[in-house]
This record gives C-alpha cells, sequence and structure tokens, in this order.
C-alpha cells in the first residue's frame, strides 16, 4: 500500500497530526484524565503529560491543541494564559472513545 517511509497524502488527519508534535499524544492523554472544569497554567499541562514545559512552548503543541479543540485557551492581556479542557468538542468526544475502545479490548484479552 506505502512504500517504506512513505505517509498518506491527507497530512490533516488526525494521526499525521499526532504525529507532527511531540508531546501531543501524552498531553492528550493527560487532557483526557484532567477536570473540565478547572483551569490550568502551561507548566501545569506540561507536568501531568510528563512533557518537558520548553518541548510544548517550541513546537507549539499547546495551541494547536486549541486550534483543534481539544483544549480552551483563557486569559485577558497581561495575565497568564490558563487552559481548560474542551470536553464538549467533537475532538474531545472522539479521543475519549479511542481511549475507552483500546481500555476495553485490553480488559478483554
Amino acid at each position: 500500500m506505502f512504500e517504506e517511509g512513505e505517509r498518506r497524502s491527507d497530512s490533516q488527519s488526525g494521526w499525521a497530526f499526532i504525529a507532527a508534535y511531540d508531546g501531543a499524544a501524552a498531553v492528550i492523554d493527560a487532557v483526557l484524565e484532567l477536570d473540565p472544569t478547572e483551569r490550568y497554567t502551561k507548566t501545569e499541562l506540561s507536568d501531568e503529560a510528563g512533557v518537558p514545559l520548553k518541548s510544548l512552548y517550541l513546537d507549539g503543541t499547546l495551541e494547536e491543541l486549541v486550534t483543534v479543540g481539544l483544549l480552551e485557551k483563557h486569559g485577558d492581556e497581561g495575565e497568564e494564559t490558563v487552559f481548560s479542557v474542551d470536553d464538549g468538542s467533537p475532538v474531545f468526544e472522539a479521543a475519549m472513545a479511542f481511549d475507552d475502545a483500546v481500555r476495553d479490548q485490553q480488559s478483554d484479552a
């Protein structure tokens, strides 16, 4: 189907998105466990995900997770930016469904 090292031409796929950001998978995993009613700093998200803050900052992982609708960004000018989980977004719901499906499959094995 694909030659070695070749990717699908659809670079906008969800899997390509996750692969493009080194910390994305860990952040998404952490986000699924966070309280959606709380707000989190970049440092707190970094700590929860176990991904260095510098990595999240340099590659723009958190900003991209806002763009796709997994996180919401809050903060007025001059205030520290904080984030909350957008648990009503289709991306969050799909990530949660995937997480649940994998857990169910693993428990059946």
